[in-house]
């Protein structure tokens, strides 16, 4: 396929209903996967960095909200 025919085909894709709702199911996955792993973090003890990992992903997390 050439660079000109995959150009139009991820737009096409890009502009339709089911790709969107398709990004947004995988943005919802992401940050309830990220809330996972703060919670289990928070829940582990003898992590010199935990509140610096925590703090991490919860600017991912961020990231990720429409």
């Amino acid at each position: 396929m050439s660079d000109a025919s995959r150009a139009r085909l991820y737009s096409l894709l890009e502009g339709s209903n089911t790709f969107k709702a398709g990004q947004q199911s995988e943005r919802d996955r992401l940050r309830m996967m990220i809330d996972i792993r703060v919670q289990q973090l928070r829940g582990t003890c003898g992590l010199r960095n935990r509140e610096q990992l925590c703090a991490e992903l919860h600017l991912l997390r961020q990231r990720l909200e429409p």
